[in-house]
């Protein structure tokens, strides 16, 4: 596939030095998927010096028809697991000085979400995701689909393609931001660019247009004012004019991915609408494709009102 021909330009930042990445949450369902996620939501952590909160909820109905206790014994092994995965993970050398906490509750996943993020006062929630992909395989996970599509705060998944692990210890190298047609948000910048700023990173905006026949365009840029420590080898590359991009990338997704790709991303920052619902899939397929797919961790941020988008 041939090399994307971008449009380089200057992006107004926001302030994102007062930006703070509060309270994290990392909802586990005990599976391997969310075991992945596990060192992401520490590094942020440590680097924000925000506290980490182990959530886990146990949905009541599949007990209805057994022993009262039921739901009891599950929710004490539950809060038991955490409490030794919490004690595990504060003797690593990575999760020093992380103040790491246990959230169990029963009742309706979704439900109990919003009252944690609101309860809690959460900057983010991570995610780990199926990410099978392809036809009736297009899924993250009934976990992951809720937090992406309830959850008000930004959301940071973490699929099985994501293999580039650097970021892991010691942060992201290079930085995506992702406008989609039509939504762009300050807020994403934001958290984009504190990122960027906190690990040193060099931080890409790529914003996602569209043609009047259909083709998917897309201009490249950069915040004003953020001086990146590496040259960004995709700018350099850019010519001079919005042109359209090689017949190979016929969807936003593919536009995305590919770019992700030349550019070494290992952390994809995509703004979407308030009201963009990740799970009708069929009829929104380019965000939720790009958490399927990507190789990296997406971090997902909804836009907060008409004005930002």
């Amino acid at each position: 596939m041939q090399p994307l021909n971008l449009v380089p330009g200057m992006r107004q930042s926001s302030s994102s030095d007062r930006l703070t990445v509060r309270n994290i949450l990392l909802a586990t369902d005990f599976s391997e998927c969310s075991t992945r996620a596990v060192a992401y939501a520490l590094g942020i952590a440590r680097r924000y010096e925000s506290p980490v909160y182990l959530f886990h909820c146990i949905d009541p109905t599949p007990y209805n028809l057994l022993e009262p206790t039921a739901v009891q014994t599950t929710y004490d092994d539950a809060r038991r697991e955490l409490e030794q995965l919490a004690s595990g993970l504060s003797r690593r050398d990575g999760a020093k000085n992380v103040d790491i906490k246990v959230v169990v509750e029963i009742g309706d996943f979704a439900e109990i979400l919003g009252q944690a993020v609101k309860g809690l006062d959460l900057g983010l929630i991570v995610v780990g995701t199926h990410g099978r992909t392809g036809w009736r395989k297009a899924v993250l996970g009934s976990i992951a689909e809720t937090v992406v599509d309830q959850a008000s705060c930004p959301v940071l998944t973490v699929g099985p393609s994501a293999d580039r692990t650097r970021i892991q210890e010691f942060g992201p190298e290079n930085i995506l931001l992702v406008n989609g047609s039509p939504v762009s948000s300050s807020l994403a910048e934001s958290y984009a660019t504190s990122l960027a700023t906190k690990y040193g990173s060099r931080l890409t905006v790529v914003d996602v247009l569209e043609n009047r026949c259909g083709r998917v365009l897309a201009k490249l840029s950069q915040p004003e004012g953020y001086q990146p420590d590496r040259r960004d080898p995709i700018l350099e590359r850019a010519s001079t004019k919005v042109e359209q991009l090689p017949i190979e990338v016929g969807t936003e997704t593919d536009l995305i991915l590919q770019v992700a790709d030349q550019s070494a991303a290992d952390l994809i920052v995509l703004a979407v609408s308030a009201t963009h619902r990740f799970t009708d899939r069929f009829r929104s397929t380019s965000s939720y494709r790009v958490l399927c797919s990507a190789s990296c961790p997406v971090l997902s941020v909804r836009a907060q009102s008409g004005r930002d988008q």
